[in-house]
């Protein structure tokens, strides 16, 4: 019987850049939770980054976003959406989850 390998997602680097924001909007605590449950929801992810963007059509409305690289098929990446979303709402409360946002790309 061979080995079995689980995939495992990369960490991302969390810049001091995120970390002031997130500190700024007082989620910071929150970070390192989301990172953790993101990696478990998306196990097989080729990339992982944190980073803050703005919003392009709305003036001085920041996020923090995780941006992942995953290879899943379309019912699977609707599958790993809504867990994701379920655990977000037990990680963060409402209004603090509006900071962050979450984009995967399908390889």
């Amino acid at each position: 019987m061979s080995p079995q390998t689980i995939a495992t997602s990369p960490d991302p680097l969390i810049s001091p850049e995120v970390v002031a924001f997130a500190r700024e909007q007082a989620v910071e605590k929150y970070l390192p939770e989301l990172v953790a449950w993101a990696k478990q929801v998306y196990p097989s992810a080729t990339r992982f980054e944190v980073f803050t963007e703005d919003d392009p059509e709305i003036a001085n409305d920041r996020h923090i976003v995780f941006e992942l690289d995953v290879p899943l098929s379309v019912d699977q990446a609707l599958e790993a959406d809504r867990r994701w979303h379920e655990g977000c709402l037990r990680i963060e409360p409402y209004p603090v989850s509006c900071v962050f946002r979450k984009s995967v790309n399908l390889p």
